[in-house]
């Protein structure tokens, strides 16, 4: 009887099974490590806890089996992605590697995305710059450990680490390294035009190997500590889902699967390389030779099963453990007495931030709705839930790309699970089935090992051999299925109206940590999406030089609805059609001195203020208006550098720029429709509103601090601190 290892390296541990030549697991063991978190957000784990763990697991596989050795012909290890693993020249670890859900990079992409260019990365790499991709790790270290970067020899993804430790040969699997934003996806090599853009040395990247190629023997070492005979072939494996596909039999076209381990992931193969235009899903290369997948990464899908066993259920998990039970069926036997939808509490998923189909890395995870009713058997249901509907959420985005499967095959975790299968058939609206095999990713590992020893002359060979459809399904129920059509469109609505929120929470957690942060937000943040955007491909130096001819006091506040000397030809009809859409417009400005927030107006229409110095905004949204009244609790400030056109939405309130706190003026440029700002219209019935129409066009609260509410010409009134810039 021949005999094949697949080695499942995970995030919360490694578990390793032997199969026969039918497929069948003759013996498996799991060792579990600990993740560090030394900040919010970040997540590092030591490469040897994995070796340990690897090398642990196969010497009591080969132990409890009792199988000869020589008949072990091959293994290989599916792997969690992403992870940066750095090496010196004598192959020492130099630090712990940054995993997969850690969330520090968000600089780090932008830089890549400015680098290389937004389009341009996706054309090449097929996904946007991610925080949990491996590239931001990279210029990370660079930046903030640079004596550890250059120290560095060599680049490796977890698996491929272990795989070099057990045979001696460095390497990187293609479907891993497909997750490192660094690799040509199409052609399947690294990207010397990414890799020259970031300042990456080369030489610091191993070649690039296919899944089921011979990356290497089991070395003499390696033998002594695993049982293993001497020169085991090792194949190249595959990122954990290129694996996990392969072992639920997905591996042609029109196959996929949904798998909730500490991640959840929907996953399908294509034999063309499918990309989603907005990036909020990932194509990588598939374990299978010239195949790729499209596939959606929730972070936290097990993870937070397992954050709410390990912070809820402490003493029942041991109570069960004690009784050989697992604490997960008490669980989600307790979650099913819920009706669906939890009594109206909504959880979302984001506790390490959020990859897909969100990509914001400051998300953070919400119970929402919860209530005195509630009890933990809710909060339970609720985090089920949570975790099926952000599936769905990937699920509608690979609809949109032409990828939709009527069954669904579900594996990990969660797809063991009677109660959790039903919900996502109920939430997904379509047939869930599964395999026999519960290993996933270490079945998949296995047919990759048997390829490379040639035990099968191909991947899906090996698949049809060894994958077996399993008795357990699950079908929608219609009436369920529509209670969650409604659910699901509450919970969409929830992260954008929490983005702006999540920012904040971020910036927060910055002063909380003791880091720096800027004094004032920026135009460019998350955080005035709400607000407004700021425009490009404005002649931003051309009104810049036009202003400095106009009026600027240097104690006072001077506007000018419109202004000859700023409505020159060319740039006027620019702004007028790119901008205002054919309105015509009033070019005029705001300058002078000024640091008190005073007013609030706003317009039935968008303002468009080009910055000739750097200036400062104080905005509030427009349903922060209670009765005429708003209070400056409602107001965010907020930083426009020299040289910005930032359009002010309609729904947003504002008045009179700032000047910079090193500067002794300001200079706007403000754009408005025609009109605007000019005499106020005559009109035959006053009401609430009308009465605080003080111009055409502009409707103005006024604090009683100000000129303006001193003179009464408006009855729309400013509550709260007169804000002043310090």
């Amino acid at each position: 009887m021949k005999y094949l290892l697949g080695i499942d390296l995970g995030t919360s541990g490694t578990k390793t099974v032997l199969f026969d030549e039918n497929g069948k697991a003759v013996a498996s063991k799991t060792i579990e490590y600990p993740m560090y978190q030394p900040k919010n957000g970040w997540a590092e784990q030591d490469p040897d806890d994995w070796y340990n763990a690897a090398v642990n697991t196969v010497k009591q596989v080969v132990a409890e089996s009792k199988v000869n050795p020589v008949d072990i012909k091959a293994l290989s290890i599916a792997g969690q992605m992403h992870g940066l693993v750095m090496l010196d020249k004598e192959d020492k670890v130099l630090r712990k590697a940054i995993l997969w859900c850690d969330s520090r990079t968000g600089e780090e992409c932008d830089e890549i995305t400015k680098a290389v260019g937004k389009n341009r990365l996706i054309e090449i790499n097929a996904n946007p710059a991610l925080t949990g991709f491996t590239a931001p790790k990279i210029l990370w270290v660079r930046k903030h450990e640079k004596d550890i970067y250059d120290k560095c020899s060599c680049f490796l993804l977890p698996k491929d680490y272990v795989r070099f430790k057990l045979t001696g040969k460095k390497a990187i699997e293609i479907s891993d390294a497909s997750g490192t934003n660094l690799i040509d996806i199409k052609n399947r090599v690294w990207s010397d035009e990414i890799l020259k853009a970031l300042d990456i040395n080369s030489a610091l990247l191993p070649e690039i190997i296919e899944s089921s190629a011979v990356a290497g023997k089991i070395t003499k070492e390696a033998a002594a500590l695993t049982g293993l005979a001497e020169g085991t072939i090792v194949a190249g494996g595959a990122g954990d889902n290129a694996a996990a596909a392969i072992g639920t039999g997905v591996c042609r076209d029109g196959q996929a699967f949904v798998t909730l381990g500490t991640s959840g992931v929907v996953f399908a193969h294509t034999s063309k390389p499918s990309i989603d235009p907005l990036g909020r899903v990932h194509t990588f290369c598939a374990a299978v030779p010239n195949s790729w997948t499209a596939m959606s990464c929730t972070l936290a899908a097990g993870l937070s099963l397992r954050w709410m066993r390990d912070e809820f259920y402490y003493y029942e998990n041991k109570e069960e453990s004690s009784k050989g039970n697992d604490v997960y069926d008490l669980m989600t036997s307790e979650a099913a007495k819920i009706p669906s939808g939890s009594d109206g509490l909504i959880y979302l998923p984001y506790l390490m931030g959020e990859r897909s189909p969100v990509l914001d890395p400051e998300a953070r995870g919400v119970f929402f709705g919860l209530s005195a009713r509630h009890t933990k058997a809710h909060l339970t249901r609720a985090v089920l839930e949570g975790i099926t509907l952000s599936q769905r959420h990937n699920l509608e985005v690979l609809h949109e790309m032409g990828i939709c499967p009527s069954v669904l095959t579900a594996c990990g975790g969660g797809g063991r699970s009677n109660v959790w299968r039903q919900m996502l058939a109920d939430i997904l609206k379509c047939e869930v089935d599964t395999i026999k095999s519960k290993e996933g990713p270490a079945l998949g590992a296995a047919i990759l090992a048997g390829v490379a020893c040639g035990m099968f002359n191909s991947v899906e060979e090996g698949c049809s051999k060894f994958v077996s459809r399993g008795e357990d399904k699950a079908i929608p129920c219609d009436s369920e299925t529509k209670r969650y059509d409604a659910i699901f469109a509450l919970y969409g609505s929830l992260y954008p109206a929490l983005r702006p929120s999540f920012a904040k929470l971020a910036t927060l957690r910055k002063q909380l940590d003791g880091e720096p942060v800027p004094k004032y937000k920026s135009v460019f943040s998350v955080e005035f999406e709400r607000f407004g955007k700021v425009i490009s491909g404005v002649d931003t130096q051309k009104v810049y030089e036009l202003l400095e001819k106009v009026n600027c006091p240097s104690d006072a506040v001077a506007y000018v609805p419109s202004e000859p000397i700023l409505e020159i030809p060319e740039l006027k009809e620019d702004l007028q059609n790119r901008v205002f859409g054919g309105l015509e417009i009033e070019m005029g400005y705001c300058s002078g001195h000024n640091r008190v927030l005073n007013c609030l107006e706003y317009h039935r229409n968008s303002e468009l203020n080009i910055t000739g110095t750097d200036a400062i905004f104080m905005v509030a949204p427009i349903t922060a208006i209670k009765d005429g009244i708003v209070d400056t609790n409602s107001v965010e400030i907020f930083f426009a550098p020299k040289g910005t056109a930032v359009l002010f939405y309609e729904t947003s309130l504002h008045y009179a720029p700032c000047h910079a706190d090193d500067g002794d003026v300001f200079r706007v440029c403000v754009v408005l429709p025609k009109n605007t700002n000019t005499q106020r219209p005559v009109l035959p019935k006053e009401c609430a509103e009308s009465r605080m129409l003080t111009h055409n066009n502009k409707w103005l609260m006024a604090h009683s601090a100000s000129p303006e509410a001193k003179l009464g010409i408006t009855t729309g009134v400013v509550v709260g601190t007169n804000l002043k810039l310090d």
